[in-house]
């Protein structure tokens, strides 16, 4: 009996933990069991959500840590590029003083050999005069012959004439032509004097004028003072070029007409043309590519001495040389091309 009263006064002092009334024993376990369930669950969520919290600072620090290195990595890669590009710049500025000061040399010494075949001729002509007494017309014939059979071996399929003495005109007319077609007429006097007369290029000029020529070219030995070997005059537009240069002039003239035969330019167009090619022809830049087909042609010419001291090996160095005289024309054809065609602005050509 006392024990029954004793639970009794347990039971009656058990309380709910939420509410604080008084609950049996067993209803106050149950509760506790769940109070202590939900701290778990709860404990258990929160450490969960601690660890999303970790891996996540975690892994952002590990990103940041990673594009860091990646940032590294590519400056680092576009330092090396910059260095490279550097060097090669600075190896192609070295490059680039190495072949034009070979050049300069090959060019002057050019200039000095050409300085001194050209004082030999003047004195083997001057001889030559003396030896044969020919008078300055007989003179001026023979170079006229002599130009006219250079054409006419060049340039087989023109339709290529002398004009006879005592008729009007000057000494050659060429009328180019391309698949039996006429693309223009050139006219060519020649002189071999040993003065220079102003009335050279003015009488050609009317002859041209009356001969509805596109172009005439003076081919002579002798200059006025300050030009030489070739020059546009200004007053006329004669071209007046050395006899050794008069045939390749000719011919870079008479490809000029075909192309723009070709291209059926009108005349205010043709004229334009005329002029950015007279400006090419007499810049230093048309000189050097003539310099240089001149050096191969005379190297080409020493080789046939030493050929027959070492036959195979002249010819393979003959080889070599024609195929820079071939690239040296090109050249000179591409410039020309790019003016007719109007790829290249007037302002261009180099001085």
């Amino acid at each position: 009996m006392e024990a029954d009263v004793a639970v009794q006064q347990k039971v009656a002092l058990d309380r709910c933990p939420w509410c604080g009334s008084s609950i049996s024993h067993s209803k106050f376990v149950e509760i506790q069991t769940k109070i202590a369930e939900q701290e778990r669950k709860k404990l258990v969520e929160e450490r969960a959500r601690m660890e999303k919290e970790l891996r996540m600072r975690i892994g952002a620090e590990a990103d940041k840590k990673l594009a860091g290195v990646i940032a590294e990595r590519d400056q680092a890669n576009a330092k090396i590029k910059q260095s490279e590009a550097a060097k090669q710049k600075e190896l192609q500025q070295i490059r680039t003083v190495l072949e034009k000061d070979r050049d300069q040399q090959l060019l002057k010494a050019q200039v000095e050999r050409n300085r001194e075949r050209e004082q030999f001729q003047k004195k083997i002509d001057a001889l030559n005069r003396q030896l044969q007494r020919k008078t300055a017309d007989d003179l001026g014939e023979g170079a006229e012959i002599d130009v006219y059979e250079a054409l006419r071996d060049t340039f087989r399929r023109d339709d290529i004439a002398r004009i006879k003495k005592g008729q009007p005109g000057a000494d050659i007319r060429h009328h180019v032509l391309h698949r039996g077609t006429q693309c223009g007429t050139i006219l060519i006097d020649s002189k071999n004097r040993q003065g220079w007369q102003n009335a050279y290029v003015t009488k050609l000029r009317e002859d041209q004028v009356a001969a509805k020529a596109d172009y005439a070219v003076l081919s002579t030995t002798v200059f006025p003072s300050g030009r030489k070997e070739l020059y546009i005059d200004e007053e006329t537009g004669v071209i007046v070029v050395n006899r050794a240069r008069a045939v390749e002039v000719i011919g870079l003239l008479r490809q000029a007409m075909i192309r723009m035969h070709l291209l059926g330019l009108s005349q205010d167009e043709r004229a334009d043309k005329r002029d950015m090619l007279y400006k090419y022809i007499t810049s230093e830049e048309y000189r050097q590519h003539l310099g240089e087909t001149e050096r191969l042609a005379i190297g080409i010419l020493d080789l046939d001495v030493e050929e027959q001291r070492a036959h195979s090996k002249v010819w393979e160095k003959r080889g070599k040389m024609a195929t820079r005289l071939r690239n040296a024309v090109r050249e000179i054809d591409t410039e020309v091309a790019a003016i007719l065609e109007g790829k290249r602005a007037l302002g261009d050509v180099k001085r």
